[in-house]
C-alpha cells in the first residue's frame, strides 16, 4: 500500500492593505535606514540630533520617513511585527517602524571586515565516537 506525499507547505499570500494604513516612522528607524540603505553614518549623535546631520548633507529625511511609513503600514495592516523590504528588515511594535535592520550586508561594506580564513577541518578520530556525548 502506497502512502500519499504530504503536501509541502505554502507560503501564506501577503496580504494587502487596502485601507492605506501607515505606521508611525521613529527617528531611531529613519536614521538606520540611512546607514543600511544609503550607507550614510552618523555617529555619536542622538537620534534627533542625526536627523538634522542627514538634513545638513542633503539627504531627504521626509521622503525615508514617507517609504518607511508605507512599508510599515503593510506590517500594521496585518498584525506583522516586522516587514522584510530590499534586504532590510523594517521591525514594527506598536504601530510604528522602530527600527531597520540589514538581512544582508550591502556588497560595498563587506570588506571592511574581512574575516580570517576558516581553520581546516581536523581529522575525526575514534574518540570522537566514544566520548560523543561526554561533553
Amino acid at each position: 500500500m502506497s502512502r500519499a506525499a504530504a503536501p509541502e507547505p505554502q507560503a501564506q499570500p501577503q496580504r494587502g492593505n487596502p485601507d492605506g494604513i501607515r505606521a508611525r516612522a521613529t527617528d531611531h528607524a529613519v536614521r538606520r535606514y540611512a546607514e543600511w540603505a544609503l550607507g550614510v553614518w552618523i555617529e555619536g549623535m542622538d537620534d534627533g540630533a542625526a536627523i538634522a546631520a542627514l538634513r545638513a548633507r542633503g539627504i531627504n529625511v521626509g521622503a525615508i520617513r514617507r517609504k518607511l511609513s508605507i512599508l510599515g503600514g503593510l506590517g500594521v495592516a496585518n498584525d506583522a511585527t516586522a516587514v522584510t523590504a530590499d534586504g532590510l528588515k523594517l521591525v514594527i511594535s506598536d504601530r510604528a517602524v522602530v527600527t531597520v535592520l540589514a538581512k544582508k550586508l550591502r556588497q560595498d561594506l563587506t570588506s571592511l571586515n574581512e574575516a580570517s580564513a576558516a581553520p581546516a577541518p581536523r581529522k575525526r578520530t575514534i574518540l570522537d565516537r566514544d566520548y560523543a556525548g561526554h561533553d
